[in-house]
């Protein structure tokens, strides 16, 4: 299941970095369009099964596993680095699902962000937004300051 899930977080660190509005919208296109598979095939798990609920459940512990595998150094994600995984989590993975506009979408966010919270350490409190609340909350510039 999910065997394209890794590539989602490629790239992580230089899609955070210098992160404003313009360029916060380029990179979500290019996140959406390189990970359309991969969305699509996390959307179909749940919207084919007869219970929804735990096709999103077995979504969810499947990206954390990935998460685990991939970042985990001897067993343990440390606390820098799982930041750094949560913030893309909300800028990135969480509004991407939202945006496939499915009508599991939100079931499927709801798993993950409570797979990540039983899961991972400093995510007790993580949540998720829309791709529209997050570009709503980048500051403009005003007379040419900030």
């Amino acid at each position: 299941m999910l065997e394209q899930a890794g590539a989602m977080f490629d790239n992580m660190e230089a899609m955070m970095d210098h992160i404003k509005k313009k360029v916060y919208k380029e990179r979500m296109e290019i996140f959406q369009e390189k990970n359309a598979d991969t969305l699509r095939e996390m959307i179909g798990i749940v919207e084919n099964a007869e219970d929804q609920q735990a096709a999103a459940a077995q979504v969810a512990a499947a990206l954390a596993d990935f998460v685990e595998a991939r970042f985990s150094k001897r067993g343990k994600i440390s606390g820098r680095k799982q930041m750094d995984i949560n913030l893309y989590m909300i800028y990135f993975i969480f509004p991407s699902i939202l945006l496939t506009k499915s009508a599991c979408a939100e079931m499927l966010a709801d798993a993950i962000r409570d797979e990540w919270r039983g899961r991972f350490r400093d995510s007790a409190q993580m949540n998720y937004t829309t791709y529209e609340e997050l570009c709503g909350t980048f500051q403009e510039k005003i007379f040419g300051m900030f």
